[in-house]
């Protein structure tokens, strides 16, 4: 078993053997082909920079082309068209809602109509059977005329009982 102490004295005598190794290692690479990697991968950056910049630019150009071909009137007008568009959408509903009222009140008139006339044939009928009836029932024997009552006597008025006496006080 290894202590800590043993651990760390291993990881510093590692990193100082690399650092006493590190000039040899320096001599061993190449600067002439690390530069010439640099400076490809340089040229590479802003090779992608300059089209990506040329693109942005083109971009930009035809925007400012668009902006500038742009008028108060053509907005307008496309503005207008949608206004159009939109107005004829609800002319159209409300004429199909015209006609769909219309023909409701058709369909109503023309139920009155089949009701009302079948009306006359029923209160015809109906009356007949009043008066069918009317002149097959007897009529009531009449009555002797009731005798007048003599007029009511009027009445004396209810005498007052007398009012009560107040105590009266000793002296």
């Amino acid at each position: 078993m290894t202590t800590i102490t043993e651990t760390i004295n291993a990881q510093v005598k590692s990193i100082v053997d690399d650092v006493k190794a590190l000039p040899e290692t320096l001599k061993k690479v190449d600067v002439a082909e690390l530069q010439k990697q640099a400076q490809g991968l340089a040229q590479t950056a802003v090779g992608t920079a300059t089209t990506a910049y040329a693109d942005l630019a083109k971009k930009g150009e035809e925007l400012v082309a668009k902006a500038k071909g742009l008028k108060v009137e053509d907005i307008k007008k496309t503005v207008d068209s949608g206004v159009e568009d939109v107005t004829k959408q609800a002319k159209g509903f409300a004429d199909d809602a015209q006609k769909r009222a219309e023909q409701l009140v058709t369909d109503a008139k023309t139920q009155v109509t089949k009701v009302t006339s079948k009306a006359p044939t029923t209160l015809r009928k109906a009356a007949e059977k009043v008066d069918t009836t009317v002149k097959k029932t007897p009529e009531p024997a009449k009555k002797a005329p009731a005798k007048k009552a003599a007029p009511a006597a009027k009445k004396a008025p209810a005498k007052k009982a007398p009012a009560k006496k107040a105590p009266e006080k000793k002296a």
